[in-house]
């Protein structure tokens, strides 16, 4: 519809209103000149209620002809606005500019496109022996990477990639943990016992003894969790005694032990996939999730509600819902992972192998649909 259209329509109606209020205007006994009528009635009614009547009409009729008269006229005023171009333009310019006044834009920080340039995957060093275990300190950009065949514990340069052997005579060494003061604790599986190794200078201790230690967690309040694969236990040991007790058993092969912080520990099975949910005070267990001909021989927690699990068998990261147990794939190609770590706070997680390697994947990437897919040297 155009203006002209709109114009001409409202200087119709206006026209046609008009048209009947001058009808009705003669009709009213009294109007104009005419009052014989009005002298008729009054003569017949109540006089009082005639003249009240009457007049009253002739007031509301005084007042609907001059509006509708300025009605019709201002319809004419808009149609020759409206034809013309320059008015046009004008009111729509200034429809324009309220229309931008009253528009508030804003920009969140999370709208922003995300122009990092850190890659998916990167391989950081090799040569790091027969890797099993390991141990990020994100504040001295430093990771720990046991080497099971070496039976040592060797200390990487998360810039530069450069390592440098910092314990040896470990034993059967298959995970590490930090405490953050300096200390690093290891599972000796062959030996079945728990040691402390002292990252300054290298020199070693033994905590406790624990047939078949194999997964090891720190809970920051004196205590460490240990994953025993022969019995399929876990098992508290007080750092400072040594004295240990046994939460819960029934865990089979258990490999790996993470801890949530929350009173709950999250227990990885090396053999069979299976990831189990320990209440640490109750010692009840649930069964999170099994993956399909998969081992979940590691397993890092994101602070999140999700659980990262090391499939050593197919060189696979996995991805798991603590709450539900949904999981997915989002990195393959790692060879025989057997160490893994999360440092949330740069967003990076790290996976050793088998093979001697050490990689650094985004965490964002893993996150997105789709994850890292198979990593590239």
């Amino acid at each position: 519809m155009t203006f002209k259209n709109i114009f001409d329509s409202g200087g119709d109606e206006a026209d046609s209103a008009k048209k009947a209020a001058d009808a009705l205007n003669r009709d009213i006994p009294g109007a104009g000149t005419v009052s014989g009528p009005v002298r008729d009635l009054e003569s017949k009614q109540d006089p009082w209620l005639v003249r009240q009547t009457a007049h009253g009409a002739f007031d509301v009729m005084g007042f609907l002809n001059p509006l509708l008269q300025k009605f019709h006229d201002a319809s004419a005023d808009q149609l020759r606005a409206a034809q013309d171009p320059a008015s046009t333009f004008a009111m729509a310019s200034s429809a324009m500019k309220k229309a931008a006044e009253a528009m508030k834009v804003e920009i969140r920080p999370e709208d922003l496109p995300n122009v990092s340039t850190e890659r998916a995957s990167l391989l950081l060093t090799t040569e790091l022996g027969q890797s099993e275990g390991l141990a990020v300190d994100p504040a001295r950009n430093k990771a720990y990477v046991g080497d099971l065949a070496g039976q040592k514990l060797s200390a990487v340069d998360l810039a530069t990639g450069a390592k440098r052997v910092v314990a040896s005579s470990l034993g059967d060494i298959r995970d590490v943990t930090l405490d953050g003061n300096g200390t690093a604790y290891a599972a000796d599986y062959g030996g079945g016992r728990v040691v402390a190794v002292d990252l300054t200078t290298g020199s070693v201790r033994t905590v406790a003894s624990v047939l078949g230690a194999y997964g090891v967690a720190l809970d920051g309040a004196g205590k460490a969790y240990v994953a025993n694969w022969n019995d399929g236990q876990l098992i508290a040991v007080d750092l400072k005694s040594g004295q240990k007790n046994t939460v819960t058993d029934g865990l089979g092969r258990a490999s790996a032990v993470a801890l949530a912080g929350n009173g709950k520990a999250y227990v990885g099975q090396r053999e069979g996939g299976a990831l189990y949910e320990v209440d640490l005070a109750a010692g009840t267990k649930r069964l999170v999730t099994t993956l399909p001909a998969a081992n979940a021989t590691r397993v890092a927690l994101d602070g999140a509600g999700n659980a990262y699990v090391a499939d050593s068998g197919g060189g696979r990261l996995y991805l798991v819902n603590l709450a539900d147990g949904a999981q997915r794939v989002v990195a393959s190609g790692l060879g025989h992972p057997y160490g893994l770590a999360l440092d949330g706070g740069n967003g990076r997680i790290y996976v050793s192998n088998q093979e001697g390697q050490l990689w650094r994947l985004s965490q964002r990437v893993a996150q997105a649909l789709g994850g890292i897919g198979k990593v590239v040297p």
